[in-house]
């Protein structure tokens, strides 16, 4: 066996583990865990911990998983301080690197592998991974990263990285004596820290400081939206987006009344005693509550706001596209982003049954919609119960009657929400970028999982990492993992984004908008999009392999759907006033 990895930086010595080759990982690794990046005092910015600021001798065991940040339910240890991150990479400890795979269809370049055992090398292309979980969940060891790298035809090293979640991370309202001037939007500025450290350090592990892919899905990737609009661009020209976007869901001000009801919450659930002093449990317990109150309504408390000039957000997230634009910045940029085909299963009330129960969820939602929006609302979603030809009654095949007593409204309500809270600002993200010049690459995810035999929120993360640990008894899911987790390694290891499709069955079709600039329809553009996993339900208990990889175009119906919600964005940002964004399709 190879002896551990270390990385020795001024006096300090990281060690690490290495992973050997195997079938389900076909190259061997080197593993390093939990390395601190920052302290972090409660409620106060994270202060960078340099590798050169460590005390000489130092020795860091960074060979088993650390705590990750506090959490509810987590199902590990968590500590508030420090931050951590981890690191997967190639192995430079073995000459004996590669698992030969008995298809043939592996790693594919075996002799590149070898290589990266030669010696310490500065020029693996970076990829830096982080975490959804709705800013309340998660940690950096979520989804198997050690897989995507093994996977690889091409080489590259993966970051995860921590950051603080709930109220350590994300409190808002009006500051009181009990958060003594809290700092806003502290779990995105851990982010933006982590990924300042992997710029000054991540050479010493083998990476190339000067190629960095910031890679997110759900929370991670509005995370990832917020950072491309930042006015400080963060040292990244690639970014990956897996259902989500800086436009997605809601982002509010501190003081709009929705966050500063949630913070009396929390206070009245912490028996009014100081947060900043509160053990860390009843903390945790105390935001949990707050969060299981809006959990059914999906106005979930600590969220990123927009935190004024000099901030992580300092506007409108509508208002930072068009700044974005006009700096010419986007031209620059290189991003896949996409969706799952049925983003709203898991978040929409299972039991509703009427109209009014329908109009009353995006009334509570999104409190500015007024009774023309939600009249054109029901226009767009046609109500089952009175529309016999409507595309929202419950069919058999998603959750039928056989396993549950859905209400009648439930399709047509998580049809909606998906289109309002994940698709159409993710279509939002491709069409602005693609129409200021960046290279874009859309992607749909639409193999069927349980428990409600569609594509849902967070279903694509084992089939982008190539994880044999899920899929290994699912062959047209791992054909489809095989064509998603080889173009995001493609994407990555390129220094341009340009994706290399010289052997693949199905182009990728960079993405040209059906809008044009205003919004109007037509556009120049087609719309086109892959489609992954198209007709396979092994997951959900069925036997049908699917479609690996297609091409598709969008609907006239997806049109008119973003089209709905694009010119309501506004009413979920800021104080959701209309007006307060401006010329958000135009450059």
């Amino acid at each position: 066996m190879s002896s551990s990895p270390t990385v020795t930086v001024n006096g300090c010595t990281i060690v690490g583990a290495f992973q050997p080759a195997s079938a389900k990982y076909p190259k061997a690794l080197d593993i390093f865990h939990g390395i601190p990046f920052a302290s972090a005092q409660r409620f106060a910015p994270a202060v960078a911990t340099p590798l050169g600021d460590q005390a000489s001798g130092l020795v860091i065991d960074a060979s088993r998983p650390a705590p990750s940040q506090p959490f509810p339910m987590a199902p590990h240890a968590t500590a508030e301080d420090p931050l951590s991150l981890n690191i997967f990479r190639p192995s430079f400890s073995s000459s004996t690197s590669v698992f030969v795979v008995a298809d043939g269809d592996g790693i594919g370049n075996e002799e590149d592998a070898l290589a990266a055992a030669a010696g310490t090398r500065r020029d693996l292309p970076v990829v830096v991974y982080v975490h959804g979980g709705a800013f309340n969940f998660g940690f950096p060891a979520e989804r198997d990263l050690a897989s995507f790298v093994a996977w690889g035809r091409n080489q590259v090293l993966v970051v995860s990285i921590s950051y603080r979640l709930g109220a350590l991370g994300f409190l808002a309202g009006s500051p009181d004596v009990t958060t003594k001037g809290l700092n806003l939007n502290l779990g995105l500025r851990d982010q933006r820290v982590a990924v300042e450290w992997v710029r000054q350090w991540i050479g010493e592990f083998g990476g190339d400081v000067d190629d960095i892919t910031l890679w997110g899905s759900s929370a991670g990737a509005h995370s990832v939206g917020h950072h491309m609009l930042n006015p400080s661009p963060l040292p990244f020209r690639k970014a990956i987006l897996e259902s989500g976007s800086p436009t997605a869901r809601s982002v509010l001000s501190a003081s709009h009344p929705r966050n500063v009801g949630q913070l009396s919450e929390l206070v009245m659930y912490a028996n009014n005693k100081p947060l900043d002093s509160l053990p860390i449990d009843s903390l945790v317990q105390s935001s949990f509550t707050v969060y299981a109150m809006h959990h059914t309504a999906v106005t979930w408390p600590f969220q990123p706001v927009i935190d004024g000039p000099g901030g992580v957000i300092p506007d409108l997230p509508l208002n930072l596209w068009r700044d974005l634009i006009s700096s010419g910045r986007a031209k620059d940029l290189s991003v896949i982003t996409g969706f799952c085909s049925h983003e709203g299963t898991t978040f929409a009330p299972q039991h509703a049954s009427t109209s009014a129960e329908f109009r009353s969820f995006f009334q509570k939602l999104i409190p500015s919609f007024s009774a023309d929006d939600l009249d054109a609302l029901e226009m767009l979603y046609p109500d089952p119960l009175i529309h016999p030809d409507s595309p929202y009654r419950q069919p058999p095949g998603i959750g039928g009657p056989q396993k549950r007593p859905y209400g009648a409204q439930f399709r047509r309500i998580h049809e909606a929400y998906g289109h309002y809270a994940y698709i159409c600002p993710v279509l939002h993200t491709a069409h602005t970028l693609s129409r200021a010049g960046a290279r874009v690459y859309v992607y749909e995810y639409a193999a069927l999982s349980s428990p409600f035999k569609a594509a849902s929120h967070g279903d694509q993360p084992p089939a982008v990492t190539h994880d044999l640990n899920v899929l290994e008894f699912t062959p047209g899911l791992v054909a489809t993992a095989k064509e998603m987790s080889q173009r995001w390694i493609s994407f990555s290891s390129s220094p341009s984004g340009t994706l290399d499709q010289g052997d693949a069955d199905e182009a990728w079709p960079e993405f040209q908008s059906p809008f044009g600039d205003d919004g109007s329809l037509p556009g120049a553009g087609l719309g086109e999009l892959l489609v992954f996993g198209d007709g396979n339900d092994e997951a959900a208990g069925g036997r049908n392999q699917g479609t690996p990889v297609k091409t598709r175009t969008l609907t006239e119906r997806e049109l008119e759907q973003c089209r709905f919600w694009w010119d309501r964005m506004e009413l979920s940002q800021g104080m959701g006033e209309r007006g307060a964004a401006t010329a958000w399709l135009r450059a």
